[in-house]
């Protein structure tokens, strides 16, 4: 079965599709299987946290569908496909109903979203962008909306909040960190870029005041926590007290992360393995 079972790799994102491009250039007869969780277009993610400026959508940002990249490729591209198990003595995943074997086995898997404790009870308010779909997602939920409530102040966090501000958005950014991007940037660099971002109109409220004032730029929230909801189940409570109107989306941003009118979380990512089961550890992990 080794001899003809193609090499599958399970993820059709940057890390996938460019592994499939490089081991094309050695060999271009070996079978090859993509598989694919989402709708296997082929995009740049870094473009995500670009498209509001550009004024582009989801679709915009799609370089090839899946068909496209199958036929460049001379490979399968399964799309809507989760892998359940794999079963590396035999050789094989489980593709729902399906089993299909492999001669060699790469997980291009990324990250997952890390999940915030009261996720739930925002529901539609609290998003996250970590493909081109949630991009989608997220820029339907701003429609007629013009204020968006960063939840986090890494690089992605701070990406969004550059990217939203240029096309127009008033964005407020709350985060745990004493400064900006603090596991990149020495804090006299982070205040620098702090300074810049809120002369776009960013907000950082100061750990110190009372309340949280989401129209007035040029303050600053920095070391401080989301620590729920409130008003009606719909207002995000940071500490010290102070509200969050929910008429804001949020974003995290970070790996596991997401948009207030929209929130995002930009609260970190883990490495995505949850929901594939293995007897053995024996796999190749493309990240």
């Amino acid at each position: 079965m080794a001899d003809t079972a193609p090499l599958v790799i399970v993820g059709t994102g940057l890390a996938g599709y460019n592994l499939a491009k490089e081991f094309r250039k050695l060999d271009s007869q070996r079978p090859m299987l993509l598989v694919s969780a989402d709708d296997g277009r082929f995009y740049s993610k870094p473009l995500l946290s670009t498209g509001f400026a550009k004024g582009k959508e989801a679709d915009e940002l799609a370089m090839q569908d899946a068909s496209a990249m199958a036929a460049q490729l001379g490979a399968e591209v399964l799309t809507g496909v989760s892998v359940s198990a794999i079963d590396p003595a035999a050789r094989t995943l489980t593709l729902g109903d399906r089993q299909q074997a492999y001669s060699d086995l790469v997980l291009a898997l990324g990250a997952e979203v890390r999940a915030l404790p009261w996720r739930e009870q925002l529901g539609e308010r609290l998003l996250s962008i970590n493909d081109l779909a949630d991009y989608g997602r997220f820029r339907a939920a701003l429609t007629g909306r013009k204020k968006v409530l960063i939840i986090g102040a890494g690089l992605i966090g701070c990406e969004f909040a550059n990217d939203l501000s240029l096309g127009g958005f008033e964005v407020t950014v709350v985060a745990t960190d004493p400064w900006v991007m603090p596991q990149l940037l020495p804090e006299p660099v982070a205040a620098a870029l702090q300074r810049r971002l809120e002369a776009l109109q960013r907000l950082f409220p100061r750990q110190d005041q009372q309340e949280l004032l989401l129209v007035e730029a040029r303050r600053r929230r920095l070391g401080a926590r989301v620590a729920g909801i409130g008003g009606h189940g719909a207002s995000l409570r940071s500490e010290p007290d102070s509200m969050v109107p929910a008429a804001w989306p949020s974003l995290e941003a970070g790996t596991r992360h997401q948009a207030s009118a929209a929130a995002i979380s930009a609260s970190g990512r883990a490495p995505q393995a949850s929901g594939v089961q293995s007897s053995s550890e024996r796999f190749r992990r493309a990240s």
